[in-house]
C-alpha cells in the first residue's frame, strides 16, 4: 500500500516477508562487480592464449600495437601514472610472463589493471 501526500507517494507500507523477498541493491551491485570482473578476466584469459599460441612475429606485432597504446595514454594523459609505467613493464616482458600477470593476481594489481587494458584497443592476433 502506497501512502500519498499531495499527489506523490512519499512512503510505502509492506509486510516484513515482502521486503525479504526484494533483494538487497549493495549485495545485486557486488555480484554485477564480480561479474564484470569475471568477464575481463576471461577476455585476457582469451588474449593471453592468442598471444601464446601465435607465431614469434604476430606475439611482437600484438605487443607492440598494446605499447603503442599505453604511449597514446602516456602523450595524451589518459590513464594514472601508475598504470601507464605498469603496463610499461608488464610489456617488456616475455609472453609468457606477461600472459600470466595478465591472467593473475599480480601482486594485487590484477584486477585493476584489468580494468585499464590496452589490450581492449588491439585487434585480436590471427595466426
Amino acid at each position: 500500500m502506497a501512502i500519498e501526500r499531495h499527489q506523490k507517494i512519499v512512503a510505502i507500507v509492506m509486510s516484513p516477508e515482502s521486503a525479504a523477498a526484494m533483494p538487497d541493491p549493495r549485495q545485486t551491485a557486488r555480484a554485477q562487480q564480480q561479474q564484470r570482473e569475471q568477464q575481463r578476466l576471461m577476455r585476457h584469459q582469451q588474449w593471453a592464449l592468442e598471444l601464446l599460441c601465435a607465431p614469434k612475429r604476430l606475439q611482437q606485432q600484438h605487443v607492440q600495437a598494446a605499447r603503442q597504446v599505453v604511449e597514446r595514454w602516456q602523450a595524451e594523459h589518459l590513464c594514472s601514472h601508475d598504470y601507464i609505467e605498469r603496463w610499461q613493464q608488464w610489456l617488456a616482458l616475455p609472453v609468457s610472463e606477461l600472459a600470466q600477470r595478465m591472467c593473475g593476481d599480480a601482486d594485487g594489481w590484477g584486477l585493476a589493471m584489468r580494468q585499464n587494458s590496452p589490450f581492449i584497443a588491439v585487434p585480436a592476433v590471427h595466426a
